[in-house]
């Protein structure tokens, strides 16, 4: 899932949950190391189940580094560099986890620079080779630790954890070259189908080819239909909208509004075209209405309390209305990211 904004991101996933006022549970497993907040997939942050971090990375990790290459040598961060810095962060952080102004000062004592854009990167690239990733929160600020000490080497089950790329649904523990392609696709359509190919290359990172690649792997374990130029893929056909109104509240890098490269015209609909993610007269997150662009929403908080304000362009109806203010209700009781 993707966590580019900490904050709002947690709120991504009290959505998913049965109850999203038990901050301290979703908190409490970013803590422990359940849920690891970490490059993967693509150049941003993700949050995934530990017991599936190891063959993500295994799979997307040299494609994300390799693409940072350009990026690498602007910065002036050759293979000798990186290496080295990354050792630098293992030895700051081998009697316990460091934020990450902690680690650039050891990085800079140990005369590293981390001007600019330097740390970043330095940081990015040890995550995706396996070194490091996210430690507990210390207080408003996150830490960095060692992989091996959070995820060791053979724990865990990667099958089952249904927290990361999707509900989990392979009998491997470790799926491995032609067998973590397709898991990552069937997870992928599971969870965010009816999708495309495309959308697919684009959000897991793999590029077309590979991309049709996996998708021909998982072909078995997924249903398709075609409309107009398109060939939509998703895990059954028995999707079905919901007997009443349903409108969610959607931070702005949401996986159910950024997953999708060709099919995002698709969220769109007679109340909403706008395009997203993207910053309208103040407002960043958006409103949706069974599954498509409805307005949008923004917080604003105080010591006593937490205001939703929204933005709809056309008058909703009695029972659309009640959904709102379900839906806003449920948001204010989860703790904004002024309080937390």
């Amino acid at each position: 899932m993707q966590a580019q904004e900490h904050a709002y991101a947690r709120w991504s996933i009290a959505q998913r949950m049965r109850s999203a006022t038990d901050f301290a549970t979703i908190q409490a497993a970013l803590d422990d190391g359940r849920i690891l907040r970490t490059h993967v997939l693509r150049p941003t942050w993700h949050y995934v189940a530990a017991t599936d971090l190891r063959w993500l990375l295994r799979l997307s990790g040299p494609r994300v580094d390799a693409a940072n290459q350009t990026r690498h040598r602007d910065l002036g961060l050759d293979a000798r560099t990186l290496n080295r810095s990354t050792d630098l962060l293992l030895e700051a952080i081998s009697d316990g986890p460091l934020t990450r102004r902690e680690l650039t000062a050891h990085l800079e004592q140990r005369g590293l620079s981390t001007a600019g854009q330097r740390a970043a990167y330095i940081l990015m690239h040890a995550e995706l080779t396996g070194a490091i990733c996210s430690g507990p929160m210390r207080a408003k600020q996150q830490t960095y630790t060692a992989l091996d000490a959070r995820v060791p080497v053979g724990a865990g089950t990667g099958a089952g954890a249904g927290t990361s790329a999707g509900a989990g649904t392979s009998a491997d523990a470790n799926p491995e070259g032609e067998q973590a392609l397709a898991e990552l696709a069937v997870r992928y359509f599971s969870s965010r189908g009816p999708a495309t190919l495309e959308d697919f290359a684009w959000w897991s990172g793999l590029g077309m080819r590979a991309g049709r690649q996996a998708l021909e792997l998982a072909r078995p374990r997924l249903a398709s239909w075609q409309h107009e130029d398109r060939t939509y893929w998703l895990r059954d056909d028995d999707a079905r909208l919901p007997a009443r109104p349903r409108i969610d509240l959607v931070q702005c890098y949401d996986e159910l509004i950024i997953s999708y490269s060709r099919s995002r015209d698709v969220l769109q609909g007679p109340a909403a075209t706008f395009k997203i993610p993207a910053h309208i007269a103040g407002f960043w997150h958006v409103l949706m209405l069974n599954g498509r662009l409805l307005g949008h929403w923004r917080r604003s908080t105080s010591r006593s309390d937490t205001d939703i304000e929204t933005r709809i362009s056309h008058t909703l109806t009695q029972p659309e209305q009640r959904a709102l203010a379900r839906a806003v209700e449920r948001c204010r009781r989860f703790p904004s990211p002024g309080r937390q």
